[in-house]
């Protein structure tokens, strides 16, 4: 077992089998301001123009993000109020690379790719799909690296679990974003948003003109059932009734919510029989192509029928994520393939086949006196693993599991499993309009809004803001708080 001989810093991808793509950079001895001059050029030399294109792409997805601010920011255009994620990507340009996969994305950018260092491909250097300056040149220069393999396809191990096929080129951008740009974190952890959120939402509302006020309360139960009528929506955690609203917000994955959305039968045929919520949409009635009922999309009755299936994007698990944290560890140096004198790296990221082999997806060393480490991996580690990577004198401090090998594998997951894209068309953040539903032609009834909608493409904290920023202003529009200054009611043309 090896001593580290000097601080950890930077990071590092270890291929597995003693073998690493990338060490940490031979220059942590330097004194810093040298550090700040050689790490950049290291990195321009081992990527080169790859470097340059992908950071182009990165910085065109940061300005189109900076426009969704803006857009979702005024209230006074029709255009600006998205009813779903989809219309969104749409607008700024996004949508179509939220529908291929990460490695197809990076095709249309040029990128090298080595599929040798890609699990299931032939151990053989690709250079007929990406051009002339690639492997047939970078296998022959030294210092020379494959940007795609290794780097690229590290961090979305690390951000989401899902390597470059299963990711779509949205959120591929998304996680690579921290390698380029200045980001920021929520001192105390991101639970402080909902803490800041609520406490913003009072003052403003006590602020307010509006009379009569009812204090804003925060109940901590579990909601079980959500049950509509015509006018409005039920909430139940079991047996209990925690009162009706006219407007129910969804902030959590269908998938893992494990609440059931019922309604009674829009044909009023049996007004003690509970059916599921249609918060995919409805059929129209097919009974008959001629009666008009059936043409406008109601049933005999004049309600709308016949749920839809909900998306893929809805209904499959989360990937599964578990959060290891011990003490007293001792690394194996000889495990991985490090000597005595050799620098360790503070994070150590994997790639494909790293991942397979260690069974882990980053490995963190939080502090080096204490043997303080904090891993991520898709399954929880065994003690045989454990005692393989910290040696057997470790002590677990800490085990959190998402989703994973456990019986709420089913309801858990860390991240969305992306697809490659193919997952990516998504609900519309209103799921549920009881209007339509039942066929009431002044537009009142109940709503059930969903938010996490937008996960279906991409997800993190700041995605989840814009998803809660955009099914506020439709709320909004819906209680005539706000309205678009160019909306116009439909008329007849003259």
């Amino acid at each position: 077992e090896a001593m580290m001989a000097q601080e950890p810093s930077g990071f590092g991808i270890y291929h597995g089998n003693q073998e690493w793509l990338l060490k940490p950079s031979p220059f942590s001895s330097y004194p810093l301001f040298l550090q700040s001059i050689l790490k950049p050029l290291y990195f321009i030399w081992r990527y080169n123009i790859d470097l340059f294109r992908l950071r182009q792409a990165v910085q065109r997805a940061i300005h189109a993000f900076d426009i969704v601010y803006e857009l979702l920011n005024d209230t006074s255009s029709e255009v600006t109020y998205f009813e779903s994620p989809m219309e969104m990507w749409e607008a700024i340009g996004l949508r179509s690379a939220a529908g291929i996969t990460f490695h197809d994305f990076l095709d249309g950018l040029g990128l090298s790719r080595d599929r040798s260092l890609e699990l299931g491909s032939d151990d053989v250097h690709d250079v007929v799909e990406t051009g002339w300056w690639n492997f047939n040149w970078r296998k022959w220069i030294p210092g020379m690296g494959c940007l795609r393999s290794e780097v690229v396809t590290a961090m979305a191990i690390n951000t989401y679990n899902q390597d470059l096929n299963q990711l779509n080129g949205l959120v591929g951008l998304v996680s690579y974003v921290p390698a380029g740009r200045d980001l920021f974190s929520i001192e105390g952890g991101n639970h402080k948003l909902m803490d800041s959120a609520l406490y913003q939402a009072a003052k403003l509302y006590e602020s307010s003109k509006c009379e009569p006020k009812q204090r804003i309360q925060r109940h901590q139960k579990q909601i079980t059932a959500v049950v509509s009528d015509e006018n409005s929506m039920e909430l139940l955690s079991n047996e209990e009734s925690l009162g009706t609203f006219d407007i129910v917000i969804l902030a959590a994955p269908l998938q893992q919510s494990r609440i059931q959305f019922l309604t009674y039968s829009p044909m009023a045929l049996d007004r003690s029989i509970l059916h599921p919520m249609p918060l995919g949409g409805v059929h129209d009635n097919l009974d008959s192509e001629e009666d008009d009922a059936a043409s406008s999309g109601n049933n005999e009755h004049g309600q709308r029928s016949f749920a839809l299936p909900l998306p893929s994007s809805a209904t499959t698990p989360y990937t599964s994520v578990v959060s290891t944290v011990v003490s007293n560890a001792t690394l194996n140096g000889t495990h991985f393939g490090l000597s005595n004198n050799e620098p360790w790296p503070r994070s150590i990221l994997v790639s494909e086949r790293g991942k397979l082999l260690e069974g882990i997806t980053t490995l963190t060393i939080l502090s080096a006196d204490a043997g303080l480490i904090k891993t991520f991996s898709s399954e929880e580690l065994s003690t045989e693993q454990r005692n393989i990577l910290f040696g057997p004198y470790h002590i677990v401090e800490y085990e959190q599991s998402w989703g994973g090998g456990r019986e709420q594998a089913k309801y858990g997951g860390a991240t969305p499993n992306f697809g490659g894209g193919r997952r990516s068309d998504s609900l519309p953040y209103i799921v549920y309009q009881g209007s339509k539903h039942w066929g009431k032609t002044d537009g009142k009834g109940p709503a059930l809004y969903y938010v996490n909608a937008i996960e279906s493409s991409v997800a993190a904290i700041e995605i989840s803001a814009i998803g809660s920023k955009s099914t506020a202003k439709l709320v909004a529009r819906q209680l005539g708080l706000i309205s678009p200054r160019n909306y116009r009611m439909p008329r007849e043309e003259l």
